[in-house]
């Protein structure tokens, strides 16, 4: 069993809170901080895309990896790929760059590189706002967006799993209104 506590936080969510593993650098893990039934099923979504974006042909290299389950003393905790920057800082969530930076056409590119990157894997989003998404900086100047919660699929039916179509209006869909509430421009995303 893994001990967990607050000197380990990284983040609280809104239902699961993210903590450093006490001994592997490398990995966080995520544990349920106020369950509910629909924060099981999120949970259940979540590792099932997991699984099937990182599989090739077409794996996601832009989601985290996931490497299994343990138990600590808050909790099931599931164990998570940390993402961090080049000098071994957690990555900033896109929301807190935002705060402190406002947007840029470097952020309205990356997004878009995003967007091409779903779309080349078929695969969904379902929660795409700033605070799922990290910018991961591999030098002081440069930077990938990874979207750490909120990709998969959380329709009551599947179609976008299925059809190419569906999935491509569903991604601009999510994107160009990412982009809109950032008062960014959409152009790019068709």
């Amino acid at each position: 069993m893994i001990t967990l506590d607050d000197s380990l936080l990284i983040n609280r969510g809104s239902e699961r809170n993210c903590y450093r593993h006490p001994s592997d650098t490398l990995s966080c893990i995520k544990v349920i901080g106020q369950y509910t039934r629909r924060t099981n099923t999120r949970i259940q979504r979540e590792l099932k895309y997991l699984k099937k974006y990182k599989q090739p042909p077409n794996k996601l290299e832009l989601i985290p990896d996931f490497h299994g389950k343990i138990d600590t003393n808050l909790g099931l905790g599931y164990i998570f790929q940390l993402i961090t920057d080049f000098d071994g800082t957690i990555s900033l969530s896109l929301s807190d760059y935002l705060k402190e930076n406002g947007t840029n056409d470097i952020i309205y590119q990356k997004i878009v590189v995003i967007y091409h990157a779903f779309l080349k894997s078929n695969a969904v989003v379902s929660d795409l706002h700033p605070g799922n998404l990290l910018l991961q900086r591999h030098n002081p100047k440069d930077f990938n967006l990874i979207m750490i919660d909120g990709f998969g699929n959380s329709d009551f039916i599947k179609i976008c799993d299925y059809s190419a179509y569906f999935q491509k209006k569903k991604l601009v869909r999510k994107f160009q209104r990412l982009l809109t509430n950032m008062n960014l421009p959409t152009t790019d995303i068709q």
